[in-house]
């Protein structure tokens, strides 16, 4: 079995592109309410790292992700590091054996990660602090879903030419 090397640079632009997002989705896109859901578009870095790189890109944006969304979101501190690493190595093993790094992938695994994770947050968060309404929360999790699914273009487009033009080398 040979073993995957993990581009330094094009890991590098991956990071400074997550602060970048990171820096927006706290000052810009949380603001913002489009019929009462927010956009969160830092899940979709790591989708997009894994698919279009494989695990060990997944899992490094997935750690960062993790530590970004501790710093800036209420939550049980330490659980988003954990969600995001497992996430990141199980969308890259899955685009190395079922998925390809195509637009519709993407689409299909930050559904699947936004709806894991909201139920994550839900069950280790929201549920024993506050005792929120699952059927509030879960229309939540849709609404903030689908909003994330339709701007994720904006996530994939340049994560997708970073990749490209590393594979080059």
């Amino acid at each position: 079995m040979q073993r995957e090397q993990l581009s330094i640079p094009k890991t590098l632009l991956y990071l400074v592109f997550a602060l970048v997002f990171y820096a927006l989705q706290a000052s810009l896109f949380g603001t913002w309410s489009i019929r009462g859901y927010h956009l969160d578009l830092l899940p979709a870095l790591v989708t997009a790292a894994a698919l279009l790189d494989g695990p060990m890109e997944g899992v490094v944006v997935g750690v960062t992700v993790g530590l970004l969304y501790d710093v800036g979101f209420i939550g049980v501190d330490g659980l988003y590091p954990l969600f995001f690493l497992l996430f990141g190595l199980i969308a890259g093993a899955m685009s190395r054996l079922t998925l390809s790094g195509s637009y519709v992938s993407m689409l299909i695994m930050t559904a699947v990660e936004m709806v894991v994770l909201g139920l994550v947050r839900y069950f280790a968060y929201l549920l024993p602090q506050t005792g929120a309404s699952f059927g509030l929360v879960l229309r939540q999790i849709v609404g903030g879903t689908l909003l994330t699914c339709v701007f994720c273009f904006v996530v994939y487009l340049p994560m997708r030419r970073i990749s490209r033009r590393f594979a080059d080398r």
